[in-house]
């Protein structure tokens, strides 16, 4: 990273706080040089529990909202102005405090609670690849979790038989970018 010039984007469903600033500390530390963050809401990612969906038309609209602020973005970067979104010494204090310290005593008990739904689970290891956090080995031709889990619910949304719950006790159909824009998954 010595050297390189870097731009940090966070995504998020309801807060972020200093989601860029997180990743510019660390690439700061590398060496890199940061020109900027910006923070984007998105769909959630939250696909087990009910009351956390959002309609299409809710979900299409947050991906408008998304779209107009990448391009107001683009403009800014294009002339020479790089957005601080969760760079700054606010945002860093509200992520501490409102992400790491006090969700982080909440979603503690959620981190190794994931459920594995065996009469689902095939075995196919989709869960395996996609974990960011080497959470899951196949034992028994079935998925067995170990305890890594972030909450990102990569394995959740990405499972072929909906076999993986951590919140709610059942998948409810999820949303993808590429059922938005008309293609096919």
């Amino acid at each position: 990273m010595e050297g390189k010039k870097v731009f940090c984007l966070a995504t998020m469903g309801a807060f972020s706080g200093d989601g860029a600033g997180c990743s510019a500390r660390l690439l700061k530390k590398c060496g890199a040089t940061v020109l900027g963050g910006l923070h984007l809401k998105m769909p959630d990612s939250v696909c087990d529990s009910k009351l956390l969906k959002k309609s299409k038309e809710e979900k299409m609209e947050t991906i408008r909202r998304a779209e107009e602020k990448i391009g107001r973005a683009v403009g800014q970067i294009k002339s020479g102005r790089y957005p601080q979104n969760g760079l700054g010494f606010f945002p860093h204090l509200v992520g501490l405090f409102g992400q790491r310290l006090w969700f982080y005593g909440k979603t503690k008990r959620y981190s190794d609670k994931l459920k594995i739904d065996r009469a689902r689970c095939i075995g196919c290891g989709v869960c395996v690849r996609i974990c960011p956090m080497k959470n899951f080995t196949l034992e028994n031709q079935a998925a067995a979790p170990h305890g890594k889990c972030t909450m990102c619910y990569r394995c959740i949304s990405g499972c072929p038989q909906k076999a993986i719950t951590l919140v709610g006790k059942e998948v409810v159909e999820q949303y993808r970018l590429e059922n938005f824009m008309g293609h096919k998954e």
